[in-house]
Parts: C-alpha cells; sequence; structure tokens
C-alpha cells in the first residue's frame, strides 16, 4: 500500500511553532517597550488673590506688566490704535534680527544717501522728530539705533529699515511675520518704520509684550537707559523720555502724534525686601498729550509695586505631590528645599510638576521631578524626592501590561 503524505501534519506543526515564537517575541517586545510615565496628584496650595485697584490714567487706555510675568493686568479698550514712535521699537527689533549686534560693537556703517536726506527734509518740514543728515555721511548701526530710540528721530527709522530689508515693503513684510511669531496679534506696522503715521497699531496687553522682549535684547536694553549720545553731523542728541533715571525707571519709549495722542511704554526695576528683583513694564496709550502720558506712569506704577508681594508657598520637606506608578504603587514626594518667589498678589500661583521617568525599584530620597510653581510667567523651581522607596513594576506586570 501507497503511504500517505504527512505534509497537513508537518504544516500544523510549524504553525504551532511559529504561533509560539510570535508569541514569546510578542512579550518580550512588550516587557522591553518604555515605560508610560507616573502621574502626580498635586496638593492643594493656598491660591487666594486679591482685588487689584491700580491708579490708573484717566485718559486713555493702559496695561501693567513684568519681565518674565506677562500682561498683569488691563485697563481701558484693548482695541487696536495707533502707537506713534513706540513703533520704532518693532523697527529697532526687526533690524537687529536681520542684523544681529553685540553690545560694545558698532555694527557695519551706513552711508547716507539722497534719499535719505529727502526723508530728513520730509519730516523736517512735517515737524516731526529728527536727527540731521548730510549726503555722504558715515553713521554706525549702533549710533543708527541712538537715533531712533533717544531722539525719536523718524527719518533715521525710515532709512535704518531700508538699509536693513532694502525697502519699507520688505521690512513692513518682514517686521509682520516677526510680530506674529512674537505672538503679537494685535500689532501691525504699515505705511512707515517711525509710526508718524496711524496705520501702525497695536494694544496695551501687547506692548507690555513688546517691552518685554524690547528688554530682553541687551543692545535695545542699553540704548534705553542713556540720557544722552553723540552722533556724527547732528552732535549731541537727548532722551525724550523725561521720566528717564525716575522712580527706577529705565526706558524704554515715547511718542506722540494727532491720532495716537501721548504714549509711553516704561520699565522699571522694584526690588521687594528681601532682595528679590521684578521689572515692572507698563504703557499708557492715547493720552491727552506727551506730558500727561509721562506723569501718569508715576502713580501707576507706584500703585502696582504693593502688588508684588514674596511668597513661598511650598517649604522643604512638606508634601508636593501624589505619585501614582503605572503599576499603581503610590508614594508621596515633598519638596527638597523652599520655593521661594516675587508673586502677583492679583493672581493665583499655578503649581505644575515634571516627572523623571521611573522604571526601576528607588530608595527613600531619591529625586524623581522637579515642583514648580509660576505667578503669570514668572516661575520658581524645586527638586521632589521620594517620602519612602518605591518598588519598580514587576515582571508579570511588564508582560502582561496593556
Amino acid at each position: 500500500m501507497r503511504r500517505r503524505p504527512a505534509r497537513p501534519r508537518r504544516f500544523k506543526s510549524r504553525l504551532i511553532r511559529l504561533l509560539f515564537i510570535l508569541a514569546i517575541g510578542g512579550l518580550l517586545c512588550n516587557y522591553f517597550r518604555p515605560l508610560p510615565h507616573a502621574a502626580a496628584s498635586i496638593n492643594v496650595l493656598d491660591s487666594s488673590t486679591e482685588k487689584v485697584q491700580l491708579r490708573w490714567p484717566v485718559h486713555g487706555s493702559a496695561a501693567i506688566g513684568a519681565a518674565g510675568y506677562g500682561v498683569l493686568e488691563i485697563h481701558g479698550s484693548e482695541k487696536q490704535r495707533p502707537m506713534a514712535s513706540i513703533a520704532k521699537i518693532v523697527t529697532v527689533l526687526a533690524v537687529l534680527e536681520k542684523h544681529p549686534l553685540m553690545t560694545g560693537k558698532q555694527g557695519p556703517e551706513l552711508t547716507m544717501t539722497a534719499a535719505d536726506v529727502e526723508l530728513y527734509n520730509k519730516y523736517y518740514r512735517e515737524g516731526g522728530a529728527y536727527v540731521k543728515v548730510e549726503k555722504g555721511e558715515k553713521i554706525s548701526q549702533y549710533q543708527a539705533l541712538q537715533a531712533i530710540l533717544l531722539p525719536s528721530a523718524n527719518n533715521m527709522a525710515d532709512s535704518l529699515a531700508i538699509w536693513a530689508f532694502g525697502s519699507m515693503e520688505k521690512y513692513h513684510e518682514y517686521a509682520n511675520d516677526m510680530l506674529a511669531r512674537y505672538g503679537l496679534k494685535n500689532t501691525v506696522v504699515a505705511a512707515d518704520a517711525s509710526g508718524m503715521l496711524p496705520a501702525s497699531k497695536s494694544t496695551p496687553g501687547d506692548l507690555i509684550l513688546l517691552g518685554d522682549r524690547a528688554l530682553q535684547n541687551p543692545v535695545v536694553a542699553e540704548i534705553v537707559r542713556q540720557p544722552s549720545a553723540t552722533i556724527p553731523v547732528h552732535g549731541v542728541i537727548y532722551s525724550a523720555n523725561s521720566r528717564l533715571g525716575l522712580d527706577g525707571i529705565i526706558g524704554i519709549k515715547t511718542g506722540l502724534t494727532d491720532e495716537a495722542g501721548g504714549c509711553f511704554l516704561f520699565a522699571a526695576k522694584y526690588t521687594a525686601k528681601n532682595g528679590k528683583t521684578a521689572m515692572i513694564i507698563g504703557v499708557i496709550m492715547g493720552a491727552p498729550n506727551l506730558r500727561d502720558a509721562l506723569v501718569g506712569s508715576k502713580p501707576l506704577l507706584d500703585s502696582a509695586k504693593p502688588y508684588f508681594a514674596v511668597k513661598t508657598p511650598v517649604k522643604a520637606g512638606e508634601v508636593f505631590a501624589t505619585l501614582t506608578t503605572p503599576w499603581l504603587e503610590s508614594v508621596d514626594v515633598t519638596a527638597k528645599t523652599d520655593i521661594t518667589l516675587l508673586a502677583w498678589k492679583g493672581g493665583a500661583l499655578v503649581p505644575r510638576v515634571e516627572l523623571a521617568p521611573i522604571n526601576r525599584s528607588l530608595p527613600a530620597g531619591s529625586q524623581v521631578g522637579t515642583a514648580i510653581i509660576a505667578s503669570g510667567g514668572n516661575k520658581a523651581t524645586t527638586p521632589l524626592v521620594l517620602q519612602k522607596a518605591i518598588n519598580g513594576p514587576t515582571w508579570q506586570w511588564r508582560l502582561k501590561r496593556f
């Protein structure tokens, strides 16, 4: 008799071996794949706030903020309005993005042309702020920035923008893209680089953020603190900011046009009793005149300072959060050091935890993450440590987890 082939039996045996190998492979992949992150349940912090009552200007709109904190309070309309020569802050930031400049350096030289002389004549005829220029004059990039930021020379703002970008249209394209990158959705520059025309507009909230950006640039921060400087042809120039040096004010920019009214974007360093500092930034838009905008900065600044308070919401050794691992083991984590920060009383403190991956057994006292307390954009941190030991995942859990 002929023997029947054993192919079906061999096929079945091979299939079983293949399925076994796949199953083992799947279990090993499951075992070795990265562990999901642990979760943290944060303890309740004192998040009480105070009602803020600031001495706002009688006319126009205004806002107060601080470097690193963002916008803290806004008064009046947040509708776009002309920002006058505060638009020059946009000009200098755009130019310094295109042509970066280090402190202590003069940068490349600009040679004044007949077109630059015509810009000077134009602003001279219109009664706007200017610095005198001559055809063939050479002025450094740094000196041009001084001319823009101190006496608020309209002609130099336009000349520098055209030098940096090739045309006013290309400057506007770049500057508005930069503003979008900064997140200043309510700020636009158009028509010129000086802010003389009302097409360049912003809001108090946006100008607080613009002021913060300006102070982050060391060249801008240096120049706006200067009461005077000397440039070619024109000679000595003086800051239009008559509040410079008073009440700790270190800048930033004044502005005045018929359409915008008086505008003042200012910054002042505030030092709390324990030595912690905040750079307060304020803005007044649409005042009847520049004097009112300048004078209105003092009561606004003075009334804002007491709302910055040193707080210690978390002390060393306090339980900050409860950590729960993916394999459902829980342990309290404590702050390694105090968290002390200068906080704005009008806003609640916001706690957050950043945890490191936990994939093994760890002894008590191990650092497993960072506790973060924020007041606006201002933050303070401390390491988080385990209050007791934690066991890593078992091999059974790693094999069977979903």
